[in-house]
């Protein structure tokens, strides 16, 4: 849920900076590493388009979403699991 949290703050830095002189994109790179997904800013030299950039916050809602229904499962797998273990 970090990295989906790292790409809604990316593309509102984009969309916020987009009329500023200057500003360039920020495009989310990711990379995958001992403690999971890491998300970072790196700056491109493209100007910002507004389109591009709520892709990116639908793609990090639905990332969102995914990662909600995975913890939702596991809490239920886990309550099926100790329910079964108790003795009756």
């Amino acid at each position: 849920m970090a990295a989906a949290q790292t790409r809604l703050d990316i593309a509102a830095e984009n969309v916020s900076n987009a009329g500023s002189t200057g500003f360039t994109r920020l495009a989310a790179t990711g990379s995958i590493g001992p403690n999971g997904v890491a998300i970072a800013a790196t700056p491109t030299h493209q100007r910002v388009d507004t389109v591009t950039e709520m892709i990116d916050v639908l793609g990090a809602q639905r990332a969102f979403e995914s990662a909600a229904k995975v913890a939702t499962t596991i809490d239920e797998a886990r309550k099926q699991s100790n329910d079964a273990a108790r003795v009756r």
